[in-house]
């Protein structure tokens, strides 16, 4: 049986995607949305803090109580910015499970000829059990006339497990293109394995444009492996894997990830970056196999 991961607390392809973007971004809105850090050194200019972006321009998000009701007529007049709510969703498309919800991700990505924000609104299930996975659903939100609405929106149920995730946030991804990024994992018989998912607006919906590993070891399958004839002590594994985006191409529609992979490998230290490009042609990161497996191979 799967075990949840231990969960941290939540706080928070090609020339359509800047079509859908390029429309996009008053008071009471969100910070900017900020770039994933980078863990490697190999090159200064591999993003570390996008709100200083060198040449960008100022982001702009929406007015909290315009969000506020937009939220309400999705959810229901329990439905709020900061905490959590119980109900089932009003609005078509979003799924027929009552949860408890709450705003998990919100970042302003918009100009102030066009705000725009990206909202994400996580369910935990009623009853949900490990084999559960979250209810998330993604938003990307304009003006309309003095009202809010969705450009696009998706219902997604397949990240996490006893129905929640890790966490998740919203980046930069090229000059124009911004995105959820989406951390779960799962713990089954002493392996776990941590997992990123890209989820980036794609016409008037949502798509996972990449997963990797966060994360990989089976150090409690371990436990008392020198005691026991099912296992040898080399075959152990513990390795991470952290990503940051390499913003160099001002003319890339997404820049590429450098993932720097570190730790123990059935007997071998690893230590090694590997470059993942953007395909516009497919609208997603072509990742690697080693960057999705599930042992030290």
């Amino acid at each position: 049986m799967l075990l949840p991961r231990p969960t941290l607390p939540r706080a928070v392809l090609s020339a359509c995607l800047l079509l859908a973007l390029g429309a996009c971004g008053e008071a009471s809105a969100p910070p900017p949305a900020t770039a994933v850090p980078a863990s490697s050194p190999e090159s200064a200019a591999i993003r570390t803090d996008d709100a200083s972006h060198a040449g960008a321009a100022p982001v702009t998000g929406l007015n909290g109580g315009a969000v506020r009701r937009f939220l309400v007529g999705q959810y229901g007049e329990l439905a709020q910015l900061q905490g959590d709510w119980p109900g089932t969703p009003l609005a078509d498309g979003l799924g027929a499970d009552a949860a408890s919800r709450e705003v998990c991700a919100r970042a302003a990505i918009g100009t102030p000829d066009a705000p725009a924000e990206l909202v994400a609104v996580c369910g935990v299930p009623d009853g949900a059990g490990h084999a559960n996975s979250a209810l998330t659903d993604f938003f990307l939100l304009r003006e309309n006339a003095d009202a809010v609405m969705a450009a696009a929106r998706a219902h997604m149920d397949g990240f996490g497990s006893a129905g929640d995730v890790a966490d998740i946030a919203v980046h930069r991804f090229g000059p124009r293109l911004y995105g959820f990024v989406v951390e779960d994992g799962f713990t089954g018989q002493g392996i776990a394995i941590g997992n990123t998912s890209l989820v980036l607006p794609h016409g008037d919906g949502f798509e996972v444009a990449g997963s990797l590993r966060s994360s990989l070891d089976n150090l409690g399958a371990m436990t008392g492996c020198g005691e026991r004839n099912d296992c040898t002590p080399d075959a152990a594994y513990d390795l991470t894997f952290d990503f940051a985006i390499d913003d160099r191409d001002t003319t890339a529609v997404a820049w590429p990830l450098r993932v720097h992979e570190r730790g123990e490998a059935c007997g071998r230290r690893i230590d090694r970056t590997h470059l993942v490009p953007f395909d516009p042609t497919t609208g997603a990161w072509a990742v690697p196999a080693e960057l999705q497996r599930d042992g030290c191979d």
